[in-house]
């Protein structure tokens, strides 16, 4: 029976899903910034409070690459959709696969080695 808990005790580590893992938190980490510039833009959130320049000027940096690939869409006088940070998410999502998968084949090729 001691060698049954022996075993059960027993962790294997896997190299790849810690690094996926952690690849995924960071996109994860992104994605949450971008989509809470989506709200505070959708409900038009004053850019002159300090909590929301700080996450316009933390999410500026991420959707740079993105910019003017589309018009924001004016849905009132002071709330829009924020196109641009909508194609920033589907792009850090995609980035974050593609990672993720080029990893799990390096490391798969590197254990039959």
């Amino acid at each position: 029976m001691a060698c049954m808990t022996e075993i059960a005790l027993q962790r294997t580590y896997y190299p790849t899903f810690f690094v996926a893992r952690v690849v995924n938190a960071i996109i994860g980490i992104i994605e949450f910034a971008l989509a809470v510039r989506i709200v505070l833009e959708l409900f038009g959130a004053s850019a002159s409070s300090s909590f929301v320049a700080w996450v316009y000027s933390i999410t500026a940096a991420m959707i740079g690459p993105f910019v003017g690939a589309f018009p924001g869409l004016a849905m009132g006088p002071a709330s829009i959709i924020d196109v641009v940070a909508i194609l920033a998410m589907i792009g850090y999502a995609i980035l974050g696969w593609l990672v993720v998968r080029l990893l799990m084949f390096i490391f798969s090729t590197m254990s039959m080695v």
